[in-house]
């Protein structure tokens, strides 16, 4: 369902033996199980004010097409396939929302007549929008430039034809992703700035939840405008440096990524409000405490290993983090009032997965552990043969075995171990100054501690030479 707030305050207005009166401005004729109009059907010559949705029409009644004053004409959730033909209110028009239908194509008119007063459309949730994109039709379309400033199109499978958005060089607020998503209709982006959004620079609020984003580009700075972003639900990593230049951002939504770690000049959104990273990997973050304007921080569900300073901030969750919450009523009322509208969170410290782990795994590791060959283990307790000094050049002498001096498993793995060994010396971990990304160098050790291969005896050829 749309939300409320994107509907006009329609006046529920009646039918008098049949005809419409004629000084209605506002007409609501929605959940009216509506199919078709009569031929001899009247509107009110001064509607200005249309609303049909949630009826079951399959076209645009040519009773609507043929009014003049229209300024604002609601027809979502019905089963329109096609709205190509231009209407009499072409040139009145502010606001349509065609949302929720069978759109086979965006509505022609809008692009190749350019109404003067269109500066808001909803289409959103068409998902065979694209279908009309055939020969060569596509590339004619986005010769035009609209005027329109807001623009709706989640759930319309964009995927190949994102630089429909190009079409919209005014824009001041774009949604191309919604929580309420269907997975099978989303747009797939990719990384930001994409193709056509690059063209949109005026962008105050973009909502890019649900795309599929996995990289912000170094160019992401040439929104510079930008009040609020919403990046939410996608592939993050990693934030970019340039990303720290959108010196107006208030509202930084970037819930439910994968992000590692923010670079150390985030510090420089001094007019953030908001910012959302619940549901990522953040081991350390930089001073955003410091950020003068910060009312709202959400750090909910992250890896987190020290407290930072509260004192400021009106609304913050640090709960199912590596760190203890606070007990005060100070922060549970912080807490309770972010949480005001949100279910399904647990309170407390993050529960650690002790997993079970091989004794050549390199995670596995405290800082003084080691790889040694040690003639005083069991071996008949490790299910190996004996082995000694003679042995040196047998298969199973060299094969490594673990040896832990303290006989104490670290409860988390070795890098957050030694994040907050370094938080405990005072040092903030410089991740931002890795060359390699966190999750890349985990890999790396990965492969480089495979499990332990035993070879059979005559594995290997010998190809050394021995002319003696």
């Amino acid at each position: 369902m749309e939300k409320t707030d994107d509907k006009p305050n329609y006046k529920p207005n009646v039918l008098k033996n049949g005809i419409i009166k004629d000084n209605i401005t506002i007409l609501d004729l929605s959940h009216k199980n509506i199919a078709n109009f009569d031929e001899h059907m009247k509107l009110p010559p001064f509607l200005k004010e249309l609303n049909l949705s949630h009826n079951k029409l399959e076209n645009v009644p040519e009773a609507v097409k043929k009014l003049k004053n229209i300024i604002v004409l609601d027809i979502s959730y019905n089963a329109i396939k096609y709205f190509d033909d231009t209407p009499s209110f072409c040139h009145t028009i502010e606001y349509i929302n065609i949302c929720n239908n069978d759109l086979q194509g965006p509505p022609a008119w809008i692009w190749f007549d350019l109404p003067k007063k269109l500066s808001k459309l909803n289409i959103s949730s068409n998902y065979g929008l694209t279908n009309s994109f055939k020969c060569g039709y596509f590339e004619e379309l986005i010769q035009f430039k609209t005027s329109i400033k807001d623009i709706k199109i989640y759930n319309c499978k964009l995927n190949n034809f994102l630089s429909l958005l190009r079409t919209f060089p005014k824009a001041k607020y774009i949604k191309l992703g919604d929580n309420n998503i269907s997975y099978v209709a989303a747009n797939a982006i990719n990384n930001i700035p994409c193709d056509g959004l690059n063209e949109c620079c005026d962008i105050e609020i973009l909502d890019l939840s649900y795309t599929h984003i996995s990289d912000i580009k170094s160019n992401i700075d040439i929104y510079k405008n930008l009040i609020e972003i919403n990046l939410s639900q996608n592939e993050l990593i990693s934030i970019p440096d340039e990303f720290c230049n959108l010196a107006h951002l208030e509202v930084c939504i970037l819930s439910c990524n994968h992000i590692l770690y923010l670079p150390n000049n985030f510090i420089k959104l001094t007019k953030l409000k908001t910012l959302c990273l619940d549901g990522n990997e953040l081991c350390t973050l930089p001073n955003i405490h410091t950020l003068p304007y910060l009312k709202k921080l959400d750090l909910y569900d992250n890896y987190l290993c020290q407290l930072i300073d509260l004192s400021c901030i009106e609304e913050i969750d640090i709960a199912e983090n590596f760190v203890d919450e606070p007990s005060d009523k100070d922060y549970l009322s912080k807490k309770e009032k972010l949480r005001l509208n949100i279910v399904g969170r647990w309170d407390g410290r993050k529960q650690e997965n002790v997993k079970p782990e091989s004794v050549y795994s390199s995670s596995s590791l405290e800082d003084d552990d080691f790889y040694v060959h040690d003639d005083n283990i069991d071996m008949e307790k490790e299910n190996r043969p004996p082995s000694s000094v003679e042995d040196w050049d047998s298969d199973d002498y060299w094969v490594p075995c673990y040896v832990n001096n303290n006989n104490v498993q670290p409860l988390q793995s070795r890098w957050l171990y030694f994040i907050k060994q370094k938080m405990e010396e005072g040092n903030f971990c410089p991740i931002d100054l890795h060359a390699v990304p966190v999750a890349d160098r985990v890999n790396y050790e990965k492969s480089i501690n495979p499990p332990i291969q035993y070879e059979s005896d005559g594995q290997f050829d010998d190809f050394s030479g021995d002319d003696s």
